[in-house]
């Protein structure tokens, strides 16, 4: 998983405290002193859960997830195999541009380039979202199989890149991802 919600979408820090909320009790009380904020005893509906030591920041799950979703910044990804073909594409979501290529036997036979508007961009990270992609597994095996399909999604960010990849096994959403780059690029990516 991609989604520290222990750190702060804010300025990054790791120096974390979970908020409580009610009335604690005696080992509650023991642990608050830096390890716990304490908030009274009115739960807000979508309220806060963690609170930044360094930035006084205080956010929830949902907020963190935007925040990660939100430091993408562009997404490669290839699937396919040597005997079958294999496309591979890039976008880039600060400038809108959409690279898609289609590979046969190790040799490109057809290419495209072009530029998006921002709706559709937007589209595709919303998409992103919905298939959950900062949720895969880093790596979906299929031991003993040399052949077959092979994909990998790199999603490009400040910082480190994630990369996910597989071998003849894909996660629940891969259809749905694919629908996603289809629409982005006008393109099969098969």
């Amino acid at each position: 998983m991609a989604i520290n919600y222990r750190q702060c979408p804010n300025c990054g820090s790791g120096n974390v405290q979970k908020i409580i909320y009610g009335m604690p009790n005696t080992e509650i009380f023991q642990r608050a002193e830096g390890q716990i904020k304490l908030s009274g005893c009115s739960i807000l509906e979508n309220g806060p859960e963690y609170y930044c030591v360094e930035c006084e920041q205080e956010w929830n799950k949902e907020q963190a997830i935007e925040a990660a979703y939100a430091r993408i910044k562009g997404v490669k990804a290839s699937v396919g195999g040597f005997f079958g073909g294999h496309s591979h594409v890039e976008i880039e979501f600060t400038s809108g541009t959409v690279t898609w290529e289609h590979y046969e036997q190790g040799e490109k036979v057809d290419s495209d380039k072009k530029t998006v508007k921002e709706n559709a961009m937007q589209n595709f990270k919303n998409d992103l979202k919905k298939v959950q992609l900062l949720d895969w597994r880093a790596d979906y095996p299929n031991p003993g199989i040399m052949d077959g399909t092979q994909w990998e999604v790199e999603l490009v960010r400040d910082g480190k890149n994630l990369k996910k990849h597989g071998d003849n096994q894909f996660p629940d959403e891969w259809e749905d991802f694919n629908k996603a780059v289809r629409r982005v690029t006008g393109r099969d990516f098969l």
